[in-house]
């Protein structure tokens, strides 16, 4: 049995390593079911730009907990796991897509 996993994520940044890939960070605040949706980011800023490219091109993010400080500024406390997503979607309406696998557990 493989032990779990473990993240590393920086202050500030919207990406964690593990098991030596650098995968996005979504908060479980933004998750019903296993559709997430955030309101809050919108096409043209591009560190938006790029964090959306990474979760629909590499179709998986880790999902995290923490407190919401408003927003889109969250103070991470821990990771949950990594999923595998589909149907990414990012208009003026935000950021949508599906949770489809939990594909490992962090320690």
């Amino acid at each position: 049995m493989r032990p779990k996993l473990k993240a590393t994520g920086t202050r500030g940044s919207w990406f964690a390593e593990a098991d030596g890939e650098s995968l996005p960070c979504v908060h479980k605040h933004w998750l019903q079911g296993r559709r997430y949706y955030d309101p809050n980011l919108k096409p043209g800023k591009p560190s938006w730009d790029k964090f959306v490219t990474a979760i629909a091109e590499g179709g998986k993010v880790i999902l995290t907990k923490g407190d919401h400080l408003g927003g889109t500024k969250f103070r991470r406390t821990g990771y949950i796991a990594i999923w595998s997503v589909e149907n990414v979607q990012f208009s003026d309406s935000g950021l949508t897509f599906d949770m489809v696998a939990r594909l490992e557990d962090f320690a």
